[in-house]
């Protein structure tokens, strides 16, 4: 289940890049993704370095922050931007969720 984490990392760097590359002229839509990047990011990490529910649930959070995000800033002349941040939104929600919810089997002794 650390991969979950992991691709949550990666999708939060992702939003860093894309801040940079799909909102340039949109100075409160960048900000909004470079910081739920880092968030995202971070989050992530400690979640693959030490597995928590409740830094999982952040990450979920995060996730559906960034999918509401288009919908209170104002994306206008940036549908690219809003796509990519619905996407990575949808996908960091679920899986924050998954990776969460995810009890380990008890290790049972022979």
């Amino acid at each position: 289940m650390k991969a979950l984490s992991w691709i949550n990392f990666v999708l939060g760097l992702w939003l860093i890049l894309t801040a940079f590359a799909l909102s340039m002229g949109a100075r409160a839509v960048m900000t909004e993704e470079i910081v739920l990047g880092i968030v995202i990011a971070c989050l992530s990490a400690i979640s693959a370095a030490r597995p928590s529910s409740a830094i999982s649930w952040l990450v979920a959070i995060a996730g559906l922050w960034t999918l509401v995000a288009p919908a209170v800033i104002a994306y206008e002349g940036l549908a690219a931007s809003r796509r990519s941040d619905t996407v990575v939104g949808i996908v960091v929600l679920v899986l924050g969720i998954v990776r969460a919810a995810y009890r380990p089997p008890a290790r049972t002794r022979a």
